[in-house]
């Protein structure tokens, strides 16, 4: 995370959108708020015109729902998705790092990880971690039937308890579908 001011909101599809702009001005990030999430597009440097992220955000279709939601490109724009490439975070829990399906393979383990409620998972000491004793010390890879993702559990958080982190990674569950 870094530090950064609002700088702009406006409006796309009756959706409003906050752009900011870090301290330094090498980082901007523009988020359009729905009813129940987030999707932010970040930039190097400072954020683009306003006149280009109304086009930016009105090719894209939509659907904001309590169960997820779902980001398309219009069909009148002739776009198609090439690569994807999902991060999540969660305030308190951590971060999910969902790759496009054509990324994901090679994500999986080759060994059976432990069962979870959609899938299963495996979990990893992080990079530079020689004594891993506790949840922030691993990388946990989750794979479904048709998603794999990455999470890695925020640093000591004492409103959230090492029980409730692993509730929630029990919980996820991730699809793609094409169409």
């Amino acid at each position: 995370m870094v530090a950064a001011n609002p700088v702009d909101r406006l409006l796309v599809h009756g959706r409003e959108v906050v752009v900011s702009e870090s301290l330094d001005k090498h980082t901007s990030v523009a988020t359009l708020i729905g009813d129940y999430h987030e999707l932010m597009t970040v930039f190097g440097g400072p954020a683009p015109r306003r006149e280009r992220l109304v086009e930016l955000f009105a090719t894209l279709e939509i659907t904001d729902q309590v169960r997820g939601m779902v980001v398309r490109p219009r069909r009148e724009t002739l776009l198609g998705t090439m690569s994807e490439h999902i991060a999540l975070f969660a305030e308190g829990l951590g971060s999910l790092s969902i790759p496009g399906p054509a990324h994901a393979a090679s994500l999986q383990p080759r060994h059976q990880g432990a069962r979870t409620m959609f899938g299963e998972v495996w979990r990893s000491p992080l990079p530079g971690v020689t004594s891993a004793t506790q949840l922030t010390d691993y990388t946990y890879t989750l794979g479904f039937p048709s998603a794999m993702a990455e999470v890695v559990f925020a640093d000591a958080d004492d409103t959230v308890s090492d029980a409730d982190k692993l509730a929630w990674l029990e919980q996820i569950n991730i699809s793609w579908t094409v169409g």
